[in-house]
């Protein structure tokens, strides 16, 4: 887009038969507005609005909305109830949890959904890794249910920021399988790494 490289990141709670199609109702409505210039939090005001009369009560979409700028190394991003995103710095030995507030689509109306959510632009480096992933991979868990858990994420994605952003799924999906054993998981697991170049 002339805004820059535009991606949403969402995760559907209900266990009913309408969660295939909230997905794609989500997907069509952020699909029509990512050719538009709009803040990541217009859009999901916009996704909000349209979704809040069409999901049921007991149900919600969470929703990480980004627009990266890689001609002014710049994203700016919105979070609806959706788990932080990951900043792995290459100039230091530091994370940042992009982590601004909102609550997830489907729970409120207009106002209040407005109110709660916040964007926040931030400056990036090359080498600087972004993660974005579902709580299947800090709720993956032992069979004495000790969770992996968003610390441990936050280590394994460090370590491994040197490398390429495929090999950085790789080696935290690894991580995973080693600590979880045999046991077996049941929530997704969904991760998109960006390396910043």
């Amino acid at each position: 887009t002339p805004s820059g490289n535009v991606f949403g990141f969402e995760h559907i709670q209900d266990d009913s038969v309408a969660m295939e199609s909230y997905m794609t109702l989500t997907k069509g409505i952020l699909q029509s507005h990512a050719s538009e210039i709009l803040s990541p939090r217009e859009v999901l005001n916009k996704v909000n609005r349209q979704m809040y009369s069409n999901i049921e009560r007991n149900s919600f979409v969470s929703m990480f909305y980004a627009v990266l700028d890689m001609r002014k190394h710049t994203i700016r991003f919105a979070r609806a109830g959706h788990n932080p995103a990951i900043l792995a710095h290459r100039s230091n030995d530091t994370n940042t949890l992009l982590q601004p507030k909102g609550i997830a689509v489907g729970l409120a109306g207009d106002t209040k959904f407005y109110e709660f959510l916040e964007e926040l632009e931030i400056e990036l480096e090359n080498g600087d890794v972004l993660a974005f992933y579902t709580d299947g991979f800090t709720e993956a868990s032992t069979k004495d249910d000790a969770e992996y858990g968003e610390e441990r994420l936050e280590r394994t994605i460090s370590e491994n920021k040197n490398g390429s952003a495929s090999l950085i799924v790789q080696n935290v999906v690894r991580s995973i399988k080693r600590f979880v054993g045999n046991h077996p998981q049941h929530d997704d697991m969904t991760m998109v790494v960006i390396k910043v170049l």
